[in-house]
């Protein structure tokens, strides 16, 4: 028996579930090499890819999952599939039922069923679905998630009017001139995570609070967040338009006031909540669970367990979807759960037909060691990809975090990033207290706690401007060969921290091929590399 997970918007993803158990994830952006894509995304691209990228991903699935149909198929917004004709989902994914789900009862129960939790209090908060903005869950392993409240807009007249934090925090990105705007990028969906990296240089306006505030409150008839940025300007007394777009200190600070007033916001909603459910952990989902600055404040200022999964965004939706209806009683990992490098049996070609000359031996991590030690920069393509938007090992460019060049490097002449963004470390979990002020997990980089004083100047590359990072741990368990590399780069240099960030270009998604690590290869000042057993290296 084989059932399957499917969500066709932005973020696209379908999952593979086969006697009970997820065996595969995979997220439409890394076929398409769109970021943050789906089906209807790419007809902005390629309107002429559309019915072969369906006929491929029906014949993938189905070859993966080895059947010839499925027993159910659980979707959501299967009506994105455009080409001015909406297909009808049987001619995607064939199955015997189709049973439709709701957008953040799948983000709570996704996220829960792969916490180690009995039981949680469960915020899903993000831009929108069909069940609301904002709704808040208690969950059990015996009955899934509850729904205790959707959270209507505190100054709306209208019943209907959901609390919108997610669109209100993204559209800041628009008015900052540091932030670079990639075209196609829908919803402009990478814009939070660039307002986020800016914060830190800012400075919370208290002038500004409350007029932040009311922006997120107010929920305007149609949405019309024009008109909030429109009221906004006119309070804090600054022209906001996306062609004078703000810069300097300006700029920073109302990216720092924008995120405070955000914070704010969300504790003033979930306090309450908080308080009545008391000795129970956390679990934040939904695409504004990626703010880490939020995560870290919630889990200190109400000293809880946080849990925040892999896939917290709407890349988790099928899966939360599948993990709704099976309610498992064991906590589920997926964070390695996507597919094998989709063309590793190129690789012979791909070397016989670069351009440059180049070693290739069988990777010997101590080699690999040593050469992080020297500076290099390598890229790691090796086994099942990460599900969600973090790299974490397998699909990762990892380097120096000693070398006090490194992030500029990276973001320059690497990446093709933004000045200001930061890089994450990676270290042992039995060695985090050492190197930061954290105790416990930080897997899926989901928290920013304090570099210690002492290891800040040390760890140049990763520390934030404001004595932060994102922390990544991992365990033997969790990850071998990364534990191990870790390991041995601690014996050759005294620190057991690498750099880790996602092994991509700006604008695209982690890779997915052979092929696309060697275009970053040849493109940027990566190194080497290292696909599955083989390390590669630029002569």
């Amino acid at each position: 028996m084989a059932n399957v997970g499917f969500y066709g918007s932005h973020n696209a993803c379908i999952v593979i579930e086969k006697e009970g158990k997820i065996t595969l994830v995979l997220e439409i952006e890394r076929i398409l090499n769109f970021k943050n894509g789906g089906v209807a995304q790419y007809k902005t691209v390629r309107s002429d890819f559309i019915n072969p990228l369906v006929i491929y991903l029906r014949d993938y699935i189905l070859k993966a999952a080895g059947v010839s149909k499925f027993e159910t198929c659980y979707h959501m917004n299967t009506d994105v599939i455009i080409d001015n004709v909406k297909y009808e989902l049987e001619k995607i994914i064939p199955a015997d039922n189709y049973v439709y789900g709701k957008h953040h009862q799948s983000h709570a129960a996704g996220s829960f069923y792969q916490s180690p939790f009995k039981k949680a209090l469960a915020f899903s908060f993000d831009g929108g679905g069909n069940d609301g903005f904002f709704n808040i869950y208690y969950a059990t392993r015996s009955n899934s998630v509850k729904l205790l409240e959707s959270v209507k807009s505190p100054v709306s007249e209208s019943p209907h009017m959901f609390y919108d934090l997610g669109f209100p925090y993204m559209l800041i990105g628009n008015y900052l001139k540091d932030i670079r705007l990639e075209p196609l990028s829908e919803g402009n969906l990478v814009w939070p995570g660039k307002v986020m990296g800016l914060v830190s240089y800012g400075q919370v306006r208290q002038e500004w609070v409350k007029p932040f505030i009311d922006y997120y409150k107010s929920q305007p008839e149609g949405s019309d967040y024009l008109q909030k940025i429109e009221v906004l300007s006119k309070d804090i007394g600054l022209e906001l338009t996306t062609e004078n777009r703000l810069e300097g200190q300006t700029a920073y600070d109302f990216a720092a006031t924008s995120q405070h007033a955000f914070e704010e916001c969300f504790i003033e909603v979930v306090k309450p909540y908080i308080e009545q459910y008391k000795d129970i952990p956390i679990i934040m989902s939904g695409g504004c669970s990626l703010n880490i600055i939020l995560n870290t404040r919630i889990k200190k200022e109400f000293n809880r367990e946080v849990f925040v999964g892999p896939n917290p965004n709407d890349c988790g939706l099928a899966a939360g979807l599948l993990l709704h209806q099976s309610k498992p009683q064991k906590q589920v990992d997926l964070t390695y759960s996507g597919p094998e490098l989709l063309d590793y049996n190129n690789l012979g070609n791909y070397l016989q037909n670069y351009p440059y000359n180049l070693e290739l031996t069988i990777e010997d991590s101590n080699e690999v060691a040593k050469d992080l030690a020297e500076g290099k920069i390598i890229g790691v393509a090796r086994e099942t990809s990460e599900h969600g938007p973090r790299a974490l090992g397998n699909r990762s460019i990892l380097c120096n975090p000693a070398i006090i060049e490194m992030k500029d490097i990276l973001n320059s002449k690497v990446k093709n990033r933004e000045w200001y963004r930061p890089f994450a470390p990676v270290v042992r979990l039995e060695d985090v207290s050492t190197y930061f002020e954290w105790e416990g997990e930080s897997r899926w980089m989901s928290f920013c706690p304090n570099v210690k004083e002492e290891w800040r100047e040390k760890l140049p590359s990763i520390t934030h401007v404001d004595g932060t990072a994102r922390v990544q741990t991992v365990t033997k368990e969790q990850n071998p060969w990364l534990y191990n590399l870790l390991t041995l780069f601690h014996n050759k240099t005294g620190i057991g921290v690498l750099l880790n960030t996602s092994f991509n270009l700006n604008g695209k998604p982690i890779l997915s091929t052979v092929a696309d690590a060697f275009e970053i290869l040849t493109n940027s000042q990566l190194d080497s590399l290292i696909i599955e057993k083989y390390y590669i290296n630029k002569k």
